[in-house]
């Protein structure tokens, strides 16, 4: 097998015109040798020209996790990965009347004639790989739009293979294809109709903050000690849109920090409302997003969202998930030292759902563990899940660390949790997430 660069683009049958000769444009990937993508435009628009009435496939092909190659092997042995690729699809082209390049990094286009069945591009990707790489653990993704009637454009079609692509699982350790179909245009219609209506709905309110309570277990009775805040969309035509929905969807679009700030002012302004109703400060913990800890002047606008709320930084907890800690550990740690000088209570959200907890627990800078649901979920008596717990509980008292353990949801699980020393619990045994008025039936009795 060839697996070195080619130095010209292969000839594919769809009646090529020489606009290379006519436009100072790229015409070679200089690695795969396969056309560049400004010529697969080029040649996709003159296909469509020549063939109006054809249906078309637009492909796109994404090796996951394409890092990890060159990681283990070395770039050189990527590039020949990625040459490897290159011939697959440039092979695929060939064979379907089309054209094929790569279009950035480990991402490659093709654009044949309509096929009812594409399970032969998965066997051709799969069979090369696995034989070069020697191993079966290939993990290449496909999405694939078919525009039998050609209803999109081009820049379209592609789009869609783009999110059909993206819609395989990261997690998967095989090639597999998903195809643009009804269902995931709905989905993408939905998206975009809700998108465009985010202005809307930070100015009318339409996200509402409710309150989980968190119980202090210490002593005899659980006593009402703090709340988690959580977010639900009042959509004024879609009824509730649920956070699992819409939170990745603001993250993909660079909207998070926009969703945090606003959840950070309605809490604070929820916490002095509370306050001067029945005269005493109960804290609540808000999601600060690794976005937001990146952002230069996250402490500055906390510090004025308390001083304009006229309340106590110990009245806002934050809560960082585990799995941000992993990443410019330094920066982030330098930000939460700073947030907690300003006197924010630091809890590390979803501890345990990580791999890294332990290890990281006696360099980074916290005032609480907040124990993964998952976790509490396995934890059973006499297993490795309960010894495990018992482990975290004495080591996060020795780094003087406020336990709390989410999720619990029966009264097996709240005594174990109790009788091994954690602090706090939350959930279902206890109550489920309540809108404000649910929530101040609580405060009215628990002070």
């Amino acid at each position: 097998m060839d697996i070195s660069p080619r130095s010209s683009v292969e000839s594919v049958s769809i009646g090529m015109t020489s606009y290379g000769d006519l436009i100072n444009i790229p015409t070679v990937d200089p690695l795969t040798g396969l056309c560049s993508k400004e010529q697969f435009f080029i040649q996709a628009y003159d296909y469509d020209k020549k063939h109006p009435y054809e249906g078309v496939d637009a492909i796109v092909l994404n090796y996951n996790k394409f890092h990890l190659i060159n990681e283990l092997y070395g770039r050189s042995f990527g590039d020949k990965v990625l040459c490897a690729i290159g011939d697959c699809v440039s092979q695929t082209a060939k064979e379907h009347g089309g054209i094929a390049c790569r279009y950035d990094a480990d991402k490659f286009y093709i654009y044949i004639k309509h096929q009812d069945n594409y399970d032969f591009l998965v066997h051709q990707i799969s069979d090369k790989l696995a034989l070069m790489l020697k191993t079966p653990d290939i993990r290449v993704r496909i999405g694939i739009y078919p525009d039998i009637t050609r209803e999109a454009t081009l820049e379209q079609r592609f789009d869609r293979a783009i999110q059909a692509c993206n819609s395989i699982s990261k997690v998967r350790h095989s090639t597999s294809y998903e195809v643009y179909d009804a269902k995931m245009h709905e989905k993408e219609m939905f998206e975009a109709r809700l998108l465009d209506g985010i202005s809307k709905a930070f100015s009318e309110h339409q996200f509402k903050l409710v309150f989980q309570p968190k119980y202090n277990v210490h002593g005899k009775t659980p006593k009402l000690a703090s709340a988690e805040v959580l977010i639900r969309w009042k959509h004024p035509e879609f009824g509730l849109v649920k956070p699992d929905f819409f939170i990745p969807l603001l993250e993909e679009n660079g909207l998070i920090r926009q969703l945090d700030r606003y959840v950070w002012r309605e809490a604070a302004a929820q916490v002095r409302r509370w306050k001067k109703e029945f005269g005493y400060s109960i804290p609540v913990s808000v999601n600060v997003s690794r976005v937001d800890i990146f952002d230069p002047d996250i402490v500055d606008f906390l510090q004025k969202t308390i001083e304009e709320n006229e309340i106590s930084p110990s009245d806002i907890h934050l809560e960082i998930t585990e799995t941000a800690y992993t990443d410019n550990v330094e920066h982030i740690v330098s930000v939460v030292k700073k947030l907690q000088k300003a006197g924010f209570m630091v809890e590390m959200d979803d501890f345990g759902k990580g791999y890294s907890s332990i290890n990281m627990l006696t360099t980074l800078p916290l005032d609480a563990l907040k124990l993964d649901i998952e976790f509490i979920k396995d934890i059973a008596e006499n297993n490795r899940g309960k010894n495990l717990l018992g482990c975290i509980l004495e080591m996060a008292k020795l780094l003087d660390l406020t336990v709390i353990a989410e999720g619990v949801e029966n009264a097996k699980q709240y005594f174990l949790l109790k009788n091994a020393g954690c602090d706090m619990i939350q959930g279902y045994y206890f109550s489920k997430p309540l809108e404000t008025k649910e929530f101040e039936k609580l405060l009215a009795v628990a002070n």
